[in-house]
This record gives C-alpha cells, sequence and structure tokens, in this order.
C-alpha cells in the first residue's frame, strides 16, 4: 500500500500487522504488530484483538493478496464491516472462486482441487490435458506449472523442481490449459453493490511465462467490440462473488469460443496498472481501495484521456545487474509520458522471479493499437540489461 495513504482522512490512527521483517516498509511512527504468517487467521486475530484492547478497531484494511482471506476473517469473527470471510475467501481461494462463478453462470474453463500433487493426474483426466496447476491460494504467477502432458507431470514431479508444489500447505488447483487470442483484465471501483467505474485492458501478450519479456497492457478505446463484454463478466463476477464495495483486479482469457473467466481479486493491481489507470482516467484506486476499506463513499470522477496510456513492464532475469538502460534516455523516446527505473546497477535480482519483478517501468501514450505495437518496439530497442552471478 503507498506511504502516502497514511497520512489521508481516516489514517490519524492505524495499527499495522506485517510479517516478521517487513517493518521497515511502514512509515516510521506507525504502531507495528509482527506475526510469524499473515495467512495464519489465528495468529492475526489475535494481534488484531491485542490491538482492540488498547484501542476500538473500527476496520480492517487488507492491501495485499495473502491478507484477504485472513482480513475477512478477523472481520467477520469480531463482527467488523466491510468484506465477510466467506466473500473474501470467494475472491482469494481459486477453487472457491471458480464454484461459485461457474455456479452464477459465468463461463470458466474446466478445474478440480486436489489436496496434494501426487493427485494431479487423476484430476487432469478430468480436465483434460494440457493442464494448470497451482495453489488454490497465490499470486504473482508463483507456483504456477503447465503441463502438457502425463508424461511431462511425471518428469516434473520426480525432479527438485515440483518440491515447492509437493510442500505447498495448500490444496492445488488443476485447470485445463486454454489456447487464447489475448488475455485482458478489468480493474473497477464497487460501492452500495454497483461497480461505479471499471476500465478494460489488453495485455501485449497472455501472462505466463512472459517474466523475461516486455509485460504491459493498455486501455481499449471507446468502440472497441472487446470492451463491453469485458465490462460485463466484470460486473457479473462482482455480483456472483457479493461484493457491496471494494476494488477488483479481473482477469480475461479470449479464446476461439469467447471470453473465459480467470480470476478475481478484491485489492488494486499490481505492476504499473494502478498508476497506468490514474494517467487514463484520473481514478486513483489505492484511495478508492483505502475508501471503501474504512466505510466511505469512493471518489470516482473519470475524465477520460485523449489517447491510450500504455503500461510496461521492463524484462528482467536474476543476477545481479552490470548495465542498465538509464531512465532519462527511456523516457526521452518518443509518446513516454514517464519512466522510472526501481533497480540501479549494482542490483542484485533474485532467482524466485515474479509477474511483480522488473528493474522498472514506463508509461506512454498512443493513438491507436497500431501506435502501441510501434511505440513499444522504440522501447524495446533502446532497453537492455545485462547481469552477472552474484
Amino acid at each position: 500500500m503507498p506511504a502516502r495513504l497514511f497520512e489521508s482522512p481516516g489514517a490519524e490512527r492505524v495499527s499495522v500487522v506485517t510479517e516478521t521483517g517487513h517493518t521497515h516498509r511502514f512509515p516510521l511512527g506507525v504502531d507495528i504488530v509482527e506475526v510469524s504468517d499473515i495467512r495464519d487467521c489465528g495468529e492475526v486475530l489475535r494481534a488484531a484483538v491485542s490491538v482492540a484492547r488498547r484501542e476500538p478497531v473500527e476496520h480492517i484494511v487488507t492491501p495485499v493478496e495473502f491478507s484477504q482471506a485472513t482480513g475477512g476473517y478477523v472481520r467477520s469473527t469480531l463482527g467488523l464491516p466491510g468484506l465477510g470471510y466467506e466473500s473474501a475467501l470467494g475472491f482469494s481461494n481459486k477453487y472457491v472462486m471458480k464454484r461459485r462463478l461457474r455456479e452464477a453462470g459465468l463461463p470458466v474453463t474446466e478445474f478440480a482441487q486436489v489436496l496434494a500433487l501426487e493427485e494431479v493426474p487423476r484430476a487432469a483426466e478430468r480436465t483434460g490435458w494440457p493442464c494448470v496447476v497451482k495453489p488454490v491460494f497465490g499470486g504473482g504467477c508463483l507456483d504456477v506449472v503447465v503441463f502438457e502432458s502425463r508424461a511431462h507431470f511425471d518428469a516434473f514431479a520426480a525432479s527438485p523442481e515440483a518440491d515447492s508444489l509437493r510442500e505447498s500447505r495448500d490444496p492445488l488447483i488443476v485447470e485445463r490449459f486454454v489456447p487464447m487470442d489475448a488475455e485482458y483484465h478489468c480493474d473497477g471501483v464497487v460501492h452500495d453493490g454497483e461497480v461505479q467505474f471499471a476500465a478494460a485492458s489488453r495485455y501485449f501478450t497472455p501472462l505466463l511465462g512472459q517474466i523475461d519479456n516486455f509485460s504491459g497492457s493498455y486501455f481499449l478505446p471507446d468502440g472497441h467490440p472487446d470492451l463491453a463484454p469485458a465490462l460485463d463478466l466484470h460486473a457479473r463476477a462482482v455480483r456472483a462473488l457479493g461484493m457491496r464495495s471494494g476494488v477488483t483486479h479481473l482477469e480475461l482469457f479470449k479464446t476461439r469460443d469467447g471470453f473465459l473467466v480467470g480470476e478475481i481479486a478484491c485489492r488494486p493491481a499490481g505492476g504499473g496498472i494502478t498508476e497506468a489507470l490514474d494517467l487514463q482516467y484520473g481514478v486513483d484506486l489505492w484511495q478508492a481501495f483505502w475508501d471503501t476499506s474504512i466505510g466511505r463513499a469512493p471518489r470516482c470522477e473519470p475524465r477520460r484521456r485523449d489517447g491510450i496510456v500504455v503500461n510496461a513492464d521492463f524484462p528482467t532475469r536474476p543476477g545481479r545487474i552490470t548495465r542498465l538502460a538509464a531512465e532519462a534516455e527511456l523516457a526521452a523516446l518518443p509518446g513516454v509520458i514517464r519512466a522510472r527505473m526501481t533497480m540501479a546497477v549494482g542490483d542484485v535480482i533474485p532467482v524466485d522471479l515474479t509477474s511483480s519483478t522488473s528493474p522498472g517501468l514506463v508509461f506512454y501514450e498512443a493513438r491507436d493499437e497500431q501506435q502501441v505495437a510501434s511505440r513499444l518496439d522504440h522501447i524495446r530497442d533502446a532497453y537492455f540489461l545485462e547481469t552477472t552471478a552474484p
């Protein structure tokens, strides 16, 4: 959560519950209670009760993916307003989510839940090969594996790469892998059970497996044939999962047979999406998230920019950075609104990459989808990253 929100109205009395080792992420003077695991509902509840014994707790704010179900549990247990445990579970547990979406008539791929990695082949016989396997709780493309066949799975299961999924404390969801023509996302603000604002965007390429490539998205222009269907599925998903007030991030797959709902989260998107949305529409998703979390009506007065705003994350690879493109040179390219490097020469990029790991990002403007691609080519030509083993 951006540090600026700690200075916004309603943040005069805030206590943060965070995992040990993360206290440096918060402003000085903020009351902090440390826990060993933010996903442990019992431990976090005890931390919340310790805070409430000093001063009444009025609202729970859950800005990160792994805190959603925990926050809902604390709200439900203490009788606090906001997204309760059952609704929060629908937005964070991928198996529960898919069941509820399918029951509400939304299009989803075939799926099944297993309690151990060894059960994947049996589930895949029902969903079909190839399949995608991941923990039911997760984010950032962590521990997401695509298996082309039973033989591919057997080879993986016999390797050290399988250790993380095998040792997962969560059930796994097995989904049929669906070839897609494009991947989209919708980001919205909900209040009083109605979508107050939503925007649809298209990723450059489907996200899975794109960590070492330029990843990013651009907003669909008015009149785009995929805009209305995407926004309709977003509104239906919000109703199906029972959100009354909050912020959403929905992933959609476009296949030859139409759209499929991938996942939907009840927090602002990562990467450069929230900043791009502010540039395109003047809507601050983080402020809306804060407002809805503390029981206030969100301030949504969208004003669309004439051009198409694009956000792009730079490719990355593990190792110590020895050469990296200069921020000023990237910012001077045609159409670039702003560029920001988040790493520098000498920094070490970790081996465990996620979809959010990047040395920086750039925002640019295009007049149409053709220029979205051509200007990205200019940025690609100007960008460079070199690393060595740390």
